[in-house]
């Protein structure tokens, strides 16, 4: 393993904005030696929460692993006008995060729930509203997104495909970053990847890679990264393996990362630690592949943790 002290020193003087799809990601616990049967159907049995964890998911959650390895952080996003948005903002405020979120009354702060028996991932609710953001707002998010982008160092677009990105706001960030020499990062949805063309560098998950292109394959790294490279316009490409690694190409040619050989608990969110310690690196920077080889490293301590989980600079 590389010493990453050089590159976690500098995370301290960055700075990275968070665009996109901000969750609340709710975990309730329960305990089957704590349960009892249920009156109602004696096959069933009743739980109590025992536990119960709130913390930010999908973009809020590449923000605070951001903030947790002591970059300075701004997450930009939208949320209803509810209790939940308060606990997003509260979230924000006790991780150091800098955050700007939109109102927006047509949609509540989405919210998912986690059920968790003895400790395994039962089930999980979704509660939220899908639908584009008006022409209004998306004007009123890329203002806001102009105003932060001279106090940052890079940018990611994290796109959960919950309505927060348009064609139209996607390609003025975009613009602007470029304009200005920000690198780009997009955590993308394959439904919107046309939207993001011209990024510095996209992120897809190998599931969402052979959806961008069809034939996409792993053992022909060079020619599917490429595809994938010219399909959405993009200066790099890093798909991600899970357990296998991370794939790269940096416009010139494709190198495979090798996944950490550790037992994994939980991947949830292990993506969201992947785009923002690839960030890190590039700020850094690191080449692509060097920092490809920091994100899946930092990968492998979160998959180690139950929940959506951050890492801080000690773990390393």
């Amino acid at each position: 393993m590389k010493n990453y002290e050089t590159i976690l020193e500098k995370a301290a003087a960055s700075r990275v904005l968070v665009v996109g799809d901000a969750v609340l990601d709710a975990y309730d616990f329960c305990y089957t030696e704590q349960s009892r049967p249920s009156p109602e159907s004696p096959d069933k049995r009743v739980y109590t929460s025992h536990r119960i964890e709130r913390m930010l998911g999908g973009a809020g959650n590449v923000a605070a692993n951001l903030a947790s390895l002591g970059v300075e952080t701004t997450l930009l996003s939208i949320c209803g006008d509810d209790g939940n948005a308060l606990e997003v903002r509260r979230i924000c405020d006790a991780s150091g995060i800098r955050s700007c979120l939109l109102e927006d009354l047509s949609r509540p702060t989405p919210v998912k729930t986690r059920l968790y028996i003895d400790d395994h991932y039962l089930l999980r609710r979704d509660d939220e509203q899908m639908h584009n953001v008006s022409a209004q707002l998306s004007s009123q998010i890329t203002k806001e997104f102009e105003r932060i982008l001279d106090h940052v160092d890079a940018v990611i677009l994290s796109d959960y495909n919950k309505g927060f990105f348009t064609a139209e706001n996607a390609q003025a960030m975009i613009a602007l970053c470029r304009e200005r020499a920000i690198p780009v990062v997009v955590d993308l949805k394959p439904a919107n990847a046309s939207i993001f063309s011209g990024a510095t560098v996209v992120s897809p998950n190998l599931k969402e890679a052979r959806e961008i292109s069809e034939g996409f394959d792993p053992s022909q790294p060079e020619s599917s990264l490429k595809a994938i490279h010219d399909i959405l316009n993009s200066e790099q490409v890093v798909v991600t393996l899970g357990a296998e690694g991370i794939l790269v190409y940096d416009g010139h040619g494709a190198a495979h990362v090798p996944g950490c050989n550790v037992t994994a608990v939980d991947p949830c969110g292990c993506g969201d630690t992947v785009r923002a310690c690839l960030t890190l690196g590039l700020v850094c920077g690191l080449a692509l592949i060097d920092a490809a080889e920091f994100a899946n490293y930092a990968a492998s301590l979160a998959v180690q943790k139950l929940g959506t989980a951050t890492l801080i600079p000690d773990e390393f």
